[in-house]
């Protein structure tokens, strides 16, 4: 995947505490060090943002308050039709939730706790992926 030459990303989670760790270890992947970072506290709010604005990836947790994750990403991947990748993070790490996660639409699923090396190495996989179709 070949990012314009500063990206842009989406890190959604109720947690500002996991909203900084992720933002500080998105900046730590080289072609990501200077990428621009929004932050959401819930869906609802992630759907806000990425209806007025173009985003290159989004992070976000599925136990979120208002709008999940789940039903975030079935919203931007329906609705709104976005094809850039959204990686789920969550601490629900049974098959069937993994699954339900991938089925929905992401990209990849993380499991919390959060392990900064995981999410580097999924967004190194990512970066590594055949570009995608951008909406």
């Amino acid at each position: 995947m070949r990012l314009p030459r500063r990206p842009r990303l989406l890190v959604v989670d109720d947690s500002i505490v996991v909203r900084r760790i992720l933002a500080l270890t998105i900046s730590q992947v080289p072609e990501l060090a200077y990428a621009e970072i929004d932050e959401a506290g819930n869906g609802a709010v992630a759907l806000k943002k990425l209806a007025h604005a173009p985003y290159d990836l989004v992070l976000s947790d599925v136990r979120m308050p208002y709008v999940d994750g789940l039903e975030m990403l079935r919203i931007a991947r329906g609705e709104m039709g976005l094809k850039i990748p959204i990686v789920l993070i969550s601490t629900l790490g049974r098959d069937e939730d993994v699954q339900r996660g991938l089925d929905a639409g992401a990209t990849a699923y993380i499991l919390k706790p959060l392990s900064p090396h995981h999410i580097k190495m999924a967004l190194r996989e990512l970066l590594d992926a055949p570009e995608p179709t951008r909406s």
